[in-house]
């Protein structure tokens, strides 16, 4: 075999090793909830990061769409970065794991609805099982006036945020406590993923709880709350993200990373 020969062969092979890793290769998900079919294409191109080309899943959770780009970054004569996008076709695994996020995002959501109004007691020596078997109706307050997450749950937390928020160990006792039931039926979806497509985290899902604290029972009932924390769930790594955090008085309470990270 001539030289010209063998160095086509050793071209064909590496050519042929990158298409099939890429092939194999999990690809990107990226959220877009609430985006029209432009809004999807310009996520796309924003999620390009570094020059060259990669395929990317835009997934809108909320009306259960997804589109797979092939995006690309170049610098041109001017030393300007370009980048463009193209629709492709998700491939059959790639379109199975999408059909099954959108499953676990449905199972997810009624999940927290249907746990909503149950109360946390850490005081209670069953404080990980469901203290209050029933919804009752308290007239609640969440401050909850931005639009955006379409699916929202109440927890209802004995105690106070700031402690919630310092202490990680009372974090974790809550995530255990609110999501024991759905490891079995709703988070048990996920293992069947083929991770095609990159594992949405929660904040993707568009989903969220918000953990009203409160001192009694009774001055629930009454509508006094002890503050509140919205947080989302990183199912994971098996703990709740914070987005934000207010006091009984509806103002915001910094939030220290250090805290949160258990440090």
């Amino acid at each position: 075999m001539n030289l010209k020969a063998i160095l086509f062969t050793v071209i064909v092979v590496i050519a042929a090793t990158l298409v099939s890793y890429e092939a194999s290769a999990t690809i990107k998900l990226t959220p877009c909830n609430g985006c029209t079919y432009d809004d999807m294409k310009r996520t796309a191109e924003l999620s390009q990061k570094r020059v060259g080309s990669s395929n990317i899943a835009v997934v809108n959770f909320r009306n259960a769409t997804a589109h797979k780009f092939r995006t690309s970054l170049e610098i041109d004569g001017d030393g300007e970065p370009v980048t463009n996008s193209t629709p492709v076709s998700f491939s059959t695994n790639e379109q199975r794991d999408i059909d099954l996020y959108f499953r676990f995002r449905d199972a997810l959501g009624a999940y927290i609805a249907n746990f909503s109004y149950q109360l946390y007691d850490s005081s209670l020596d069953s404080k990980t099982h469901i203290i209050s078997p029933t919804h009752p109706q308290y007239s609640l307050n969440t401050f909850d006036n931005k639009s955006g997450y379409v699916s929202k749950g109440v927890i209802l937390v004995k105690g106070s945020p700031y402690e919630f928020l310092s202490a990680s160990y009372q974090r974790n006792d809550v995530y255990d406590w609110f999501i024991g039931g759905a490891k079995k039926d709703v988070l048990a979806i996920l293992d069947s993923s083929l991770q095609a497509v990159e594992l949405p985290n929660g904040k993707d899902l568009d989903l969220d709880l918000n953990a009203i604290f409160y001192t009694s029972p009774e001055a629930l009932k009454n509508g006094n709350q002890n503050g509140r924390v919205k947080i989302t769930l990183d199912f994971i790594n098996e703990a709740f993200v914070i987005i934000n955090a207010r006091d009984t008085n509806n103002n915001s309470i910094p939030l220290k990373n250090d805290k949160l990270r258990g440090e």
